[in-house]
C-alpha cells in the first residue's frame, strides 16, 4: 500500500474548451502549486469531431498534492472534464522517439508480458532513431536498460490516454 505522503507519478486527461490560454491556465495551476510537469501532449478540435481539445499531463507528487491540483484544474473556466489515473494504469500508453548508438533488435524491446512497438525512423550520423511504444509499465524498464547500457543518447516521449 502506498502512503498518502509518498511521491508517485500521475496522469490527468483534461478536455478543454478549444480557446486560447487553456494550456497556459493548466500549466500555471501546476506552477502555482509547485508541481513540475513531466510531459504534456494535446490536440485541438481540428483533429476530432468534438468542439473541444484534449491535454494529457504527466507529473509526480504526493496523493494529497494530486488531489489538490485536480480540484484546482477542474475549476478552471476552460476545463470541460478531467480524468485522473495513476501512472501504473493499464489504460495508459507511452510513446517515445529514442536516439540510440546502435541498431535495436527484437530482443531489445521485449517487455515483461508483451513485445513493444519498435520502428526504425532513420539512421543519423551518430546512431539510430527509433519509435518505441507500449504501456509505461512495460516501456520504462526497457528505457532504463538503454540508459544502463549507455546506448541512449536522446529521447522525446509522452504518456497518452484515450
Amino acid at each position: 500500500m502506498v502512503g498518502n505522503d509518498e511521491m508517485r507519478r500521475w496522469v490527468i486527461r483534461v478536455r478543454v474548451a478549444d480557446r486560447a490560454g487553456a494550456l497556459t491556465s493548466i500549466a500555471s495551476a501546476f506552477s502555482n502549486r509547485g508541481i513540475s510537469i513531466d510531459t504534456v501532449v494535446g490536440h485541438s478540435h481540428a483533429l476530432s469531431s468534438r468542439q473541444d481539445g484534449t491535454v494529457v499531463v504527466t507529473f509526480s507528487c504526493t496523493e494529497a498534492d494530486k488531489d489538490a491540483i485536480v480540484r484546482i484544474v477542474k475549476l478552471l473556466s476552460k476545463v470541460v472534464t478531467l480524468e485522473e489515473h495513476p501512472y501504473e494504469s493499464t489504460s495508459l500508453r507511452k510513446a517515445a522517439l529514442v536516439q540510440v548508438t546502435r541498431r535495436l533488435t527484437p530482443g531489445d524491446v521485449v517487455g515483461r508480458d508483451t513485445f513493444l512497438t519498435c520502428e526504425l525512423v532513420r539512421q543519423v550520423p551518430d546512431g539510430f532513431v527509433f519509435f518505441v511504444a507500449g504501456s509505461p509499465f512495460e516501456l520504462d524498464p526497457i528505457l532504463s536498460k538503454f540508459i544502463a547500457q549507455g546506448i541512449l543518447t536522446d529521447i522525446v516521449y509522452s504518456v497518452l490516454h484515450l
